[in-house]
């Protein structure tokens, strides 16, 4: 189990990318993202993993989630020289994207090793004020509980940050409408969904994260795609 901290200089960066598809495009978005978006991100350094997912009966439609050595990858000239020149196919399918959220993250915190096959991903924010004891909750109360459902492989807590965030160039004005962002996320793999939603239910109505400082939002789960690695 990783240590729980604000603001880690050595936390991992998550670039987190959830959204629906034009319809009539998803095919060549598809085909766009297997064989070039992926590898032009991966081809940056500091970015590690790429992986998609698809949700499995809720919204947005795709994931996309880049693990990157740190949130300061995000941010670095290699970065934003390549957001800034899009190219032609990424023209071509970037104004198919709709209900876009995009988000910069630190991962604070982790529990277990390895990918699940599937994940659910849990919007949330600590009470003002409260941050440090909800990531406390959060680590030393939710985490144990829940990997003792015999269902989960990892959990991370993946907190957001708006400065980095930021406009992502030319590729956001392709998108057109303002991107929707997180504060932070719950990042939950599991090899058995059956087990780990009703786990998922019974936590958060005993309303115990909010006595905690954590307020629970909305929550979806997603199958994944694939998973590359950078060379």
């Amino acid at each position: 189990m990783t240590a729980v901290a604000d603001c880690r200089a050595d936390a991992p960066g998550v670039l987190l990318v959830q959204n629906d598809v034009q319809k009539g495009m998803e095919a060549e978005f598809n085909r766009w993202y297997q064989q070039q978006h992926l590898a032009e991100r991966l081809a940056i350094d500091g970015f590690q993993v790429a992986r998609r997912y698809q949700a499995l009966g809720a919204q947005p439609a795709y994931m996309a989630i880049y693990e990157c050595s740190s949130i300061e990858v995000l941010r670095s000239a290699a970065y934003r020289e390549r957001l800034a020149a899009p190219s032609a196919w990424t023209r071509k399918v970037m104004p198919a994207f709709r209900s876009t959220l995009r988000s910069a993250c630190r991962e604070t915190w982790s529990l277990g090793e390895g990918a699940g096959g599937t994940a659910v991903v849990v919007q949330c924010k600590p009470v003002g004020g409260r941050e440090q004891e909800a990531r406390h909750f959060i680590a030393e109360r939710l985490g144990p509980r829940l990997m003792a459902t015999d269902s989960l492989v990892r959990m991370a807590l993946w907190e957001a940050d708006d400065a980095v965030s930021g406009d992502s160039g030319a590729e956001a004005a392709l998108r057109g409408a303002r991107d929707s962002r997180v504060h932070w996320v719950l990042f939950i793999e599991s090899y058995d969904l059956a087990q780990l939603a009703p786990a998922l239910h019974r936590q958060w109505l005993n309303g115990e994260g909010a006595e905690n400082g954590l307020l629970i939002g909305s929550w979806a789960r997603y199958q994944l795609m694939c998973r590359r690695c950078a060379s």
